[in-house]
């Protein structure tokens, strides 16, 4: 099911630890970095990243040591030369490698070619919410696009003129707020309430279409995200806290095992960090990892280009899980 994702949709900066944050592509300062990283990935993860460069910049800050001898012309100090033309022919050679393998990426800090859903920016709760959505079989006696009139309203014009805290109670006791209604009261408790709330809240004529099709694998596993309270230290799409790293464009530098194997247990990859393991059953946690993997990669901030970085609009009074 992870797969799934993948191929809907070519999406993927940070994973589930602080230290976690030296990025394959187009994350780094640094592109020769970036090569060598590519190289060793894994628990060779170091040595390419640390030892690898470690060892080179010692074996230049030495050459003025190995070749000690008597003060001779430039062209005969041979060592020297040698040793320089090929630290330096190795970082050009691999600082190219990494330029021309990247992607490239428009203003926007998508990758060229690459497709956002409408699903994809949603809020956690919001996809959240899509799924009570399904589960209630509200499309039984709703629209979200035009059609044959169904029982209730059209609910992408219905909840534009309502507010999350109404819904709520509406779902509730749909009869004391509209009376005479034939809709049965919804048997949920206030987060999966809440959640219903903010997708329909997010709804309007123009993304109903887009928004329906999210695969259920992405959307379940939003419920997997929302029920373990995930966001309390991470942020999704612009949502959560930020006492971890962030988790949008996971699937540029992760792959399914790794990230399972940190969810897991977090301290084999990181022996100092204070996430707590997470044992979910198989389904679970499938349907998490395809959600990670599905968050969008959204540009870092940048002071010196004053470009914004465009995260899902926040609205007062939306309901908090």
């Amino acid at each position: 099911m992870t797969h799934e994702v993948l191929n809907q949709s070519t999406v993927a900066n940070s994973d589930a630890h602080p230290a976690a944050n030296s990025p394959k592509k187009n994350e780094s300062d640094f592109p020769f970095a970036v090569s060598v990283g590519e190289l060793f990935e894994g628990p060779l993860e170091m040595v390419g990243t640390v030892i690898l460069p470690g060892l080179a910049f010692l074996a230049l800050l030495s050459v003025p040591f190995v070749d000690r001898g008597e003060l001779r012309r430039l062209r005969h100090r041979t060592l020297a030369i040698g040793l320089t033309f090929l630290t330096a022919l190795g970082w050009t050679g691999l600082t190219a490698t990494a330029i021309l393998t990247n992607p490239k990426i428009d203003s926007s800090g998508h990758q060229e070619g690459e497709t956002i859903q409408g699903w994809q920016q949603l809020s956690p709760a919001e996809l959240a919410g899509i799924a009570s959505y399904r589960d209630e079989k509200c499309a039984s006696c709703h629209n979200l696009k035009e059609g044959t009139p169904k029982v209730g309203p059209n609910l992408t014009t219905a909840a534009i003129r309502r507010s999350p805290v109404w819904m709520i109670e509406h779902f509730k006791h749909p009869s004391q707020l509209v009376p005479g209604t034939s809709m049965p009261p919804i048997h949920l408790n206030d987060e999966q309430l809440s959640a219903l709330a903010a997708f329909l809240g997010r709804l309007s004529p123009a993304n109903a279409e887009a928004l329906e099709s999210a695969p259920d694998n992405v959307v379940q596993g939003a419920v997997v995200y929302q029920v373990n309270q995930c966001g309390s230290c991470h942020t999704a799409n612009g949502e959560g806290m930020k006492v971890g790293p962030a988790l949008n464009g996971l699937a540029r530098r992760r792959t399914p095992e790794w990230i399972e194997q940190q969810i897991r247990r977090p301290q084999s990859h990181f022996p100092e960090t204070m996430m707590p393991p997470l044992d979910l059953a198989p389904r679970d946690m499938e349907r998490l990892v395809a959600y990670l993997l599905s968050l969008p990669y959204i540009k870092p901030f940048s002071v010196a280009l004053a470009e914004e970085v465009e995260v899902p609009r926040k609205r007062s009074g939306k309901p908090r899980l």
